[in-house]
């Protein structure tokens, strides 16, 4: 898909006509995805389900990986692209709050009888359906690209694929991406578990809703120091912390008050801030090293990077947690016993699951950004470097500028 965007020529620019049909397309995925098909053999609905959600994730790809790849080119200048990202990542977070919060609320109403099937499929595909749909669509219509582009197409092959890793600025962004996105999956893969066994009264809405709160409210601090401090500081900055709380929560004293256990989400939150939120603000940086480097723009592929080893790597990771539990002995709930008393040996695995997570992915990313120094200076002459390539004849690079050049490829590119 990112292949596809960089090498779309037309007057709409090279990603807005994905975002304008892939949000139509993805309304009718979700419709198919929650469809309540009660008919056919089980296998019929295995398949049913599978296929469904296949479509769901291939709209998904075809609209995340150009969107990501817009984010880049909307702009040139380094502080309105620092702006406009973190005022796009304060829409997402808060989208993230709502659809963790809401669905509950609904799903909780269905099953008291409440709520027809009908009407929480209805919730579900236009409510939902359209808050997610309908800003996809508008952007694609009246969103602006603005960086340039030379008439260069790719071949997608597996030396394209893998192009923008050579870029070492980019593999640093991985592992910092990586880090905190599979932490996070992790956490949300787990919680209600920890909740419902370890903590017993913890409600593990309650504690993703304060975990994602206090991001939002960190959001304005965050932006007024992306301009100024070095994105990769403001990565690790935090992260002691939320490790330290992050232990708190994983061992956890079975019976104890579960309101302190909020405390400690926020805390974490507080730590956690900077790691969720400058990847993305990281993003067009890395793409402007990669394109001085490799001699081409060529985002899309950076982003399709991304995208497809971020979901390689949660599929792995849910599986490995899921595998796990299950060798520990976990026991599954039933309508006879929908809260089983579990293993001493699943309790454990939950707190060390939490724990570990933490320690070991966002220990080893707090190591990576204290070698990867992206400031905003750097960013910046990046920039001007690109200009003056693009000028072509209007301007050369003096001496000094191009040593200046070699020496930030031999570290970054």
């Amino acid at each position: 898909m990112g292949v596809i965007s960089d090498n779309t020529r037309s007057r709409f620019g090279r990603r807005r006509p994905y975002l304008f049909f892939g949000g139509l397309a993805l309304i009718v995925s979700i419709a198919l995805l929650w469809y309540p098909l009660n008919t056919g053999t089980e296998a019929v609905r295995i398949l049913f389900m599978t296929v469904t959600y296949l479509l769901y994730s291939t709209v998904s790809t075809v609209i995340s990986v150009p969107y990501s790849s817009m984010s880049t080119e909307i702009t040139g200048d380094f502080s309105l692209c620092n702006r406009v990202n973190m005022l796009r990542l304060v829409f997402s977070l808060t989208a993230t709050a709502v659809c963790t919060l809401l669905p509950t609320v609904f799903f909780d109403r269905l099953i008291s009888g409440q709520l027809s099937l009908w009407a929480f499929y209805s919730i579900i595909v236009f409510g939902f359906g359209s808050f997610f749909a309908i800003p996809v669509i508008f952007t694609g219509l009246f969103a602006k690209e603005r960086a340039p582009y030379d008439s260069y197409k790719s071949k997608f092959n597996l030396s394209t694929f893998v192009l923008p890793l050579k870029v070492r600025a980019f593999r640093k962004l991985l592992i910092l991406y990586l880090a905190q996105s599979i932490t996070l999956d992790i956490i949300s893969a787990v919680i209600i578990y920890y909740g419902l066994y370890v903590v017993p009264g913890m409600n593990s809405t309650i504690f993703l809703g304060t975990f994602l709160g206090m991001q939002i409210l960190l959001f304005p601090l965050l932006n007024s120091l992306i301009n100024r401090v070095s994105k990769t500081r403001i990565y690790r900055f935090g992260l002691p912390l939320s490790i330290a709380c992050a232990a708190v929560i994983a061992f956890f004293p079975t019976g104890s008050t579960p309101a302190w256990i909020y405390v400690f989400s926020a805390l974490t939150a507080l730590g956690f801030a900077g790691a969720q939120t400058m990847t993305w603000i990281m993003f067009p940086d890395v793409v402007d090293i990669g394109t001085l480097s490799l001699g081409k723009r060529i985002t899309g592929s950076f982003s399709g990077v991304m995208t497809f080893i971020r979901k390689s790597s949660s599929a792995v990771a849910i599986f490995t947690v899921g595998n796990v539990l299950g060798v520990t002995g976990f026991i599954t709930p039933t309508d006879m016993e929908p809260t089983p008393i579990q293993p001493d040996a699943t309790i454990l695995a939950l707190r060390l699951i939490i724990l570990m997570s933490f320690v070991l992915l966002m220990g080893s990313a707090w190591l990576v950004a204290g070698r990867f120094n992206l400031s905003p200076e750097l960013s910046r002459r990046v920039k001007y470097f690109l200009e003056v390539h693009n000028d072509g004849a209007k301007k050369s690079l003096s001496k000094n500028e191009r040593m200046e050049v070699e020496s930030i490829l031999k570290e970054f590119g």
